[in-house]
């Protein structure tokens, strides 16, 4: 398909829909839904169209579909998708205040049960996120990747999590 913006974008949901993308990378249906503020079906609808345009890109993630702008970078996509789950951008913000922290510590700081951290840490080990190194008898978790990376991505797209711990944590970056 053609890649000429101005004619796929004249209609002015759509363009509200693409906005809501291009704020919002890796939101899934229902962030955008209520975001745009339009009915499910036509906001189906014109990520759809969006899409056949090369507009925007959509990613299968578990049970979700996340939209991204096309000029979003690949290596990002993963990062965000973990981002816009609040438990597990809690857990790697908590990571980023508390370099070297063990499991305990992260279950306790972020009021999660063990069970439930152990599964967010193995989403953000496994992806490349967060690194462990071996301490006497526990781990250590810290950022596996650069933190300038992270912390662009959440300037970027502060406004879409709305999320006082993502605010305080970029105070203190900045």
């Amino acid at each position: 398909m053609g890649t000429n913006r101005a004619p796929v974008l004249e209609l002015e949901s759509r363009r509200k829909i693409y906005e809501v993308v291009r704020k919002n990378a890796g939101g899934h249906m229902r962030e955008i839904q209520r975001a745009a503020g339009m009915s499910f079906g036509v906001v189906s609808y014109h990520l759809s169209y969006l899409g056949k345009y090369n507009l925007i890109k959509e990613e299968k993630d578990g049970t979700y579909v996340r939209y991204y702008p096309v000029t979003i970078d690949m290596n990002d996509k993963k990062l965000l998708a973990l981002l816009r789950q609040r438990s597990v951008r809690t857990i790697l913000l908590f990571i980023v205040m508390h370099d070297g922290c063990s499991h305990m510590e992260i279950s306790a700081g972020v009021n999660l049960s063990p069970s439930t951290t152990t599964w967010h840490l193995k989403k953000l080990t496994d992806s490349g996120i967060i690194v462990t190194e071996k301490k006497i008898k526990v781990k250590a978790y810290s950022l596996g990747i650069p933190r300038e990376r992270l912390m662009n991505l959440l300037i970027t797209y502060r406004e879409s999590f709305l999320d006082n711990l993502v605010d305080g944590l970029l105070e203190l970056w900045e």
